[in-house]
């Protein structure tokens, strides 16, 4: 049972916040992954409370492919104060952008496209059918991962490097059910930790995975380590390289309906300036862009801000939010940096008021998607963007009032 079943009436909410309600906007962070995906937090727990130190006050959970963390999650964030938002990140093929060589949100496939799910129902409705799709998607998933462990652990041998991973130290200690990538990147480079008595045994060892070649990271650059790794054993040409079987990506029509047989809000994430000067042919001008969204069934977009800069962030979120979009915006946590979960743009510079306002907002909304789902399902009536923002800000309310987490066990 959803906490916002246990909520008082549309109006009554929206009557207590008129006549009381202050204090927004804010802050929010509507998409960090956690370890039931892969994460920079080593749990939930260090996540909310990551979130409470630096008084992010609304927090959207928004792993790939799975729902497995919202139970924990919604429990987390209640006891430690924060309001959840429950998202889902899945990954998709769009062939006729394919096909054209047209750059979607991924700078380096054409066709390949991510999408969110904003305001996911809780518990799961999610049908038999579309289920079965999902699971299906992660099983091809971690095949070609465990394929990859297979190589790689060959290649370790051959290099004389002493040591070997397993898909089940993995499993244990840092994956929930789906196995990423990256998983076998942090599971060398904890292995490479273990077994190198001081600096130097640390760079020879490295130097002996990287097949005689010497790397440019520092031993205390975690991050940087793990994405060197991948680039020079799991990428395309390196050793323990598997391509991608397309099972493992489903048409973007599927992907739409399984967010909203789900109970969400399918959003579009906007890669922008991310990948650096040059923009994808996708993307490139606001106007068709809009155009392409719309007629692809969005009405809710996302963004990455600390990959853009503020000027093309503000430029594509303002043109967005006039013409009526829902704007969601986060950080990801998707690698092992740990950066700010204060939501800042490209070379840490600060939302300004306006962007802080869409980006609450954003929040309201889905606040209000989910509020109308649990006590009325998906096919709730629905209203006008400003009616939900208002609702969702009156839910807030309501629930910050209310949910004293003094009152919990922690």
């Amino acid at each position: 049972m959803s906490f916002l079943e246990q909520f008082p009436a549309r109006d009554i909410l929206l009557e207590a916040y008129k006549e009381e309600g202050s204090g927004f906007p804010m802050k929010v962070n509507n998409h960090i992954h956690t370890p039931y995906s892969f994460s920079a937090f080593e749990s939930v727990t260090e996540a909310v409370r990551v979130s409470v130190a630096e008084e992010v006050r609304v927090l959207g959970i928004n792993d790939f492919y799975v729902t497995d963390g919202y139970g924990e999650f919604m429990e987390k964030c209640i006891d430690h104060g924060l309001f959840p938002l429950l998202n889902i990140e899945l990954v998709g093929i769009s062939k006729a952008d394919q096909d054209a060589g047209i750059r979607v949100n991924d700078p380096g496939n054409p066709g390949r496209t991510y999408i969110s799910g904003k305001g996911l129902a809780f518990p799961d409705i999610i049908s038999e059918e579309k289920a079965q799709q999902l699971q299906l998607v992660v099983a091809e998933s971690n095949k070609q991962v465990s394929q990859m462990i297979d190589l790689l652990n060959s290649w370790l041998k051959k290099q004389g490097v002493g040591f070997h991973i397993s898909e089940d130290e993995i499993m244990e200690s840092l994956a929930v059910n789906l196995l990423r990538e990256r998983h076998v990147a942090k599971m060398l480079r904890l292995k490479l930790n273990e077994h190198a008595a001081n600096d130097e045994e640390y760079d020879e060892i490295l130097q002996k995975i990287f097949g005689g070649v010497t790397s440019s990271k520092k031993r205390s650059d975690t991050a940087g380590t793990e994405d060197e790794l991948r680039s020079k054993l799991l990428k395309s040409g390196a050793p323990a390289f598997v391509p991608e079987d397309e099972k493992a990506f489903l048409p973007l029509k599927e992907i739409l309906e399984i967010i909203r047989d789900a109970g969400g809000i399918p959003t579009y994430p906007l890669l922008l300036d991310g990948a650096g000067v040059q923009m994808t042919e996708f993307e490139d001008g606001k106007e068709q862009l809009l155009k392409s969204l719309q007629s692809r069934g969005f009405n809710s977009i996302e963004f990455i801000p600390l990959r853009n800069q503020i000027g093309k962030l503000k430029e594509y979120a303002s043109y967005f939010y006039e013409h009526g979009f829902v704007i969601s915006f986060g950080t990801e946590h998707n690698t092992s940096e740990m950066i700010p979960i204060e939501v800042s743009c490209k070379n840490n510079v600060a939302l300004d008021e306006d962007l802080k306002e869409i980006s609450f907002n954003g929040a309201a909304y889905v606040a209000a998607h989910q509020y109308h789902v649990a006590r009325e399902g998906v096919g709730y009536k629905q209203e006008s963007r400003d009616d939900m923002e208002q609702l969702g800000k009156a839910i807030f309310y309501h629930y910050f009032r209310n949910y004293n987490p003094s009152l919990r066990d922690n």
